[in-house]
């Protein structure tokens, strides 16, 4: 009888759920191991170990290493998954269990490296994401490919929709996975000269220029945005709001004014932006520290049409 493939999985975000709970009712999770200060994770997995009756390791960092190898040595794992865990295996690890760890990377390798490539996915308008499982190395995201699968992204995706989607996807791919590291599959090397490294999003990536970008890039950075920075931040009056839902609109008749000005704001049109190239952009939602609210409602607080958001 064929022995049944066991899996031990670091995982730190909720894209990594589906995929625990496929391989728990396989019978194929027999460790998990989470970082010490993600409380929301820890308390799904505690959950979780307790139900499939396998270990939960709380991960420290400065002792990363150790426990890595109690957890192989405790569980038995053939093979070590790691779903957006923040820290990296060291290279005497990798040295002393060769061929045993494998990273889920939540976008398509090697054109989207780097922290968030579900961001970069949405900003940058592309068509399509996915789920690259490759070989940990000693290099970020260069390991050799196992498995690629790719999903279509539609023009109104979220940050948070596009997560949701990978999350699925994790789960799904995983017979497939699963039998090709059990068949000894070495992978496909990446091709370096499409390689492109994104950082994780800073400030500066998350700010409007109006003067710079058009609506239509603006309108995909606030969906890059939402929800984990409620919006992308543009500012009034020294007033931080925040983008969270915008379209672009046509037909605009009134031209003057330089981008960022304020073209309309009322209830029945909206609360609409002039941006770069004489685009138009309408703020249907948006956030400020007093609450979501529709962009026209903005004139509560004094913004008025023929205002002017500043460029960031």
């Amino acid at each position: 009888m064929t022995k049944l493939f066991k899996t031990a999985v670091l995982c730190n975000n909720r894209m990594a759920f589906p995929a625990l709970q496929s391989l728990q009712a396989a019978g194929r999770l027999c460790a998990l191991g989470v970082p010490e200060n993600n409380v929301e994770i820890k308390e799904f997995c505690s959950m979780l170990s307790k139900q499939a009756g396998i270990p939960l390791f709380i991960m420290n960092q400065k002792i990363f290493s150790d426990q890595i190898t109690e957890m192989i040595n405790i569980s038995g794992a053939d093979t070590v998954f790691t779903m957006t865990f923040p820290w990296k295996i060291s290279a005497e690890i990798l040295d002393l269990y060769p061929g045993k760890f494998y990273n889920f990377h939540y976008g398509l390798l090697p054109e989207m490296r780097g922290g968030d490539p579900v961001f970069e996915t949405i900003r940058s308008r592309a068509v399509q994401s996915g789920i690259t499982v490759h070989v940990i190395d000693r290099y970020i995201d260069r390991g050799a490919v196992i498995l690629k699968k790719t999903i279509p992204v539609t023009t109104d995706m979220t940050h948070g929709a596009l997560c949701t989607h990978l999350s699925w996807l994790g789960a799904s791919l995983l017979n497939e996975l699963l039998n090709l590291l059990q068949s000894h599959f070495k992978g496909t090397e990446q091709n370096e000269g499409q390689a492109r490294y994104y950082p994780k999003p800073g400030a500066s990536d998350v700010c409007i220029s109006w003067e710079k970008q058009d609506a239509g890039t603006i309108e995909a950075l606030a969906r890059a945005c939402n929800p984990w920075n409620k919006g992308a931040y543009t500012q009034w009056n020294g007033w931080n709001i925040r983008v969270v839902e915008a379209a672009p609109v046509q037909n605009i008749n009134y031209h003057t004014g330089f981008p960022g000005a304020i073209i309309s704001l009322d209830k029945e049109n909206g609360l609409v932006v002039k941006c770069n190239h004489n685009s138009y952009l309408r703020l249907d939602i948006v956030y400020t520290e007093e609450a979501f609210m529709s962009g026209h409602k903005l004139s509560a607080f004094g913004l008025k049409k023929g205002g002017q958001f500043l460029n960031l």
